[in-house]
């Protein structure tokens, strides 16, 4: 029978894979793996925070620009999808959640806004592109909230760090 012969195999045949494995991941200095210093999680974790604030400033100075555009509901859709994605980096960044020092409090609640208002935004950048369409999606949603809520929680996560 082939299944016997392969659950027999199988456990010393991992064993080889194990090891490779585990030689890719050590650190500098050892000979094998990676000669660039690692990164600290929290590193990690306030670099994406300081990016995504920064990409919400941008959003809102383009949002702000876009009624001077011919078409400000098209304006409007392109910057909520760009965000929506961006934030979706920063939530993925939350997700990995291995070796944060933060409150795992804080780390769930940036992360559910995160997650919550990039498909929002998401959302909001796929409505057809007329004033009404947009309202109408937009209406369910407070954006401006929710950005002033995530910006809230990225500033509690980020300034955990290190103390």
């Amino acid at each position: 029978m082939t299944s016997g012969k392969l659950l027999r195999l199988g456990p010393w045949a991992l064993v080889p894979v194990a090891l490779a494995l585990a030689s890719c991941g050590s650190g500098p200095g050892t000979g094998t793996g990676s000669s660039a210093p690692s990164v600290a999680p929290d590193t990690t974790l306030k670099a994406a925070g300081v990016t995504v604030l920064a990409q919400v400033g941008a959003y809102q100075s383009v949002s702000r620009g876009c009624a001077a555009q011919a078409n400000p509901v098209v304006c409007l859709e392109a910057a909520d999808r760009k965000l929506g994605g961006q934030i979706h980096t920063y939530a993925n960044v939350l997700a990995v959640g291995h070796g944060f020092t933060p409150p795992p409090a804080d780390l769930t609640a940036a992360r559910n806004k995160a997650q919550t208002l990039a498909n929002s935004l998401e959302i909001l950048g796929d409505a057809q592109p007329t004033q009404a369409n947009y309202d109408q999606v937009r209406n369910t949603f407070n954006v401006n909230d929710a950005i002033g809520q995530l910006q809230g929680a990225v500033r509690t996560v980020n300034d955990t760090i290190g103390h």
